[in-house]
């Protein structure tokens, strides 16, 4: 949920038509922060790739914090699937 959060407000800003990017600037830092914290033992560069995507125009597409939380979390959903498939019998 952190990481849809964080994503979310990023991509707020093309709420805000004229503020946004003004916007991007004060939420990039925050972003990279944010990230950081929650990826850095996982994925240590990408704070700075959630730093450059809130800074750079037309960017903020990209879920920085959704690719973090897939790779710390991914390959335990696909394990624990793989699990419950192996456990299904087939008639």
């Amino acid at each position: 949920v952190t990481s849809l959060l964080i994503d979310f407000i990023g991509s707020a800003s093309y709420l805000i038509p004229l503020l946004g990017e003004a916007f991007d600037l004060t939420w990039a830092p925050t972003s990279m922060i944010l990230v950081g914290a929650l990826y850095d033992d996982i994925m240590p560069n990408l704070k700075y790739v959630a730093l450059m995507e809130e800074l750079l125009p037309l960017t903020d597409w990209i879920p920085s914090a959704m690719l973090g939380w897939v790779r710390e979390f991914g390959p335990g959903i696909l394990e624990e699937w793989r699990g419950r498939g192996q456990g299904m019998k087939t008639a």
